[in-house]
């Protein structure tokens, strides 16, 4: 999966901390696709966030995807 900057902002807005753990799946995505334009649930499923059953964090792979962020 090739990350989009909008991705790439939706990983930022975990790590951030702007979305907290605990966060329900649902009103995540309705933050995403109001504040931030985009849509999580592609990269909750290629494992990027760890979302089962509520939002928990970044994954090892969604760390290491921001971490490679290009500039």
């Amino acid at each position: 999966m090739e990350l989009t900057a909008t991705d790439y902002n939706i990983l930022d807005a975990i790590a951030s901390g702007k979305v907290e753990p605990g966060t329900s799946t649902s009103h995540f995505v309705d933050y995403c696709d109001n504040s931030i334009g985009g849509d999580p649930k592609p990269l909750i499923d290629a494992g990027y966030i760890d979302a089962d059953p509520y939002v928990n964090g970044l994954t090892e792979k969604g760390r290491q995807a921001l971490a490679n962020r290009p500039k």
